[in-house]
């Protein structure tokens, strides 16, 4: 039974590919005996024009005695033809511009819905488990950041871009040296004015002297503000991130000094110095351990 359903597919499938060979020769016959009429047409033209040339040459005839073919008459076009033949002689054209116009839309729109940082910070000292952590502290910062860019909300953020790798494999090697001309990138820029670090990673990229302000003078009176800057271990970051394991007694939230940059005037990058410690203020108003005090 199945053999004979077999055969009866294969029998209706023979059938309907000579039908639609017939149908397909007719068409070439058909088009082929079209194309020999116009070409005898034309060819029958050209014979008569040369026959009426000789006798006008000869003087046989007048001009006004050649019969000029009437021209044809202009009809109007559908509006489905009208479009076929426009993209038939303009498709290219209408490809090209669809390109730009798809390209144009795609990074407009990319452009408006990526996030506009108000502050932004760097975390550079190594510590891989960052490269996951550090987006966990946006909520509670973005609560102090002020709105720099006027879109009724404040946002700050936090990057890891690593100074050095402990192990110092190729692969490290290779992204080290990525990360470093990022970080050079970023200090030249003027925008990044918070730097979460310790001593090595300071030491790395020779940023140790004379380019943080000393925090004493920022936090007045508080013991954990140093020279070098405030120390993380007195605020509850590791806590708001989930990172209980993170040894964060060496941190240091450093503030780089105001300065005239390759792409930013001083006055500009006072401006986001005076919004990186306005958010650090309101954030240990909240955020900052009670001081250790030692028994009498």
């Amino acid at each position: 039974m199945k053999n004979d359903l077999l055969e009866k597919i294969e029998e209706h499938e023979k059938k309907q590919r000579s039908e639609e060979l017939h149908r397909d020769a007719e068409r070439s016959l058909q088009q082929a005996k079209e194309d020999e009429a116009i070409r005898r047409e034309y060819e029958e033209k050209l014979r008569r024009e040369k026959l009426e040339l000789i006798k006008l040459k000869q003087g046989q005839i007048d001009e006004e005695d050649i019969e000029r073919e009437p021209e044809p008459e202009k009809r109007e076009y559908t509006l489905k033809e009208k479009i076929s033949n426009f993209f038939y002689h303009y498709k290219f054209h209408v490809i090209a511009i669809a390109v730009c116009v798809f390209f144009i839309v795609f990074i407009t729109v990319d452009q408006l819905q990526a996030e506009r940082p108000d502050v932004q910070a760097m975390f550079i000292a190594d510590d891989y488990n960052m490269t996951y952590l550090c987006d966990n502290i946006k909520e509670c910062w973005s609560a102090y950041a002020p709105d720099v860019n006027h879109d009724r909300k404040g946002l700050a953020k936090l990057y890891y871009v690593p100074a050095g790798y402990t192990d110092m494999d190729s692969a490290s090697l290779y992204l080290a040296q990525a990360d470093r001309t990022k970080l050079i990138g970023e200090f030249q820029s003027g925008t990044t004015i918070m730097i979460i670090g310790n001593m090595k990673a300071y030491e790395t990229l020779g940023v140790e002297e004379d380019v943080f302000v000393d925090a004493r003078e920022l936090f007045p009176g508080d013991e954990y503000a140093e020279e070098i800057g405030y120390r993380l271990s007195g605020t509850d970051f590791k806590e708001i991130i989930g990172y209980e394991d993170m040894d964060d007694s060496e941190l240091y939230v450093s503030f780089r000094k105001p300065v005239k940059t390759f792409g930013m005037s001083e006055e500009k990058m006072q401006k986001n110095f005076d919004d990186a410690v306005a958010l650090w203020r309101g954030y240990i108003s909240e955020h900052r351990k009670a001081p250790a005090t030692s028994d009498e």
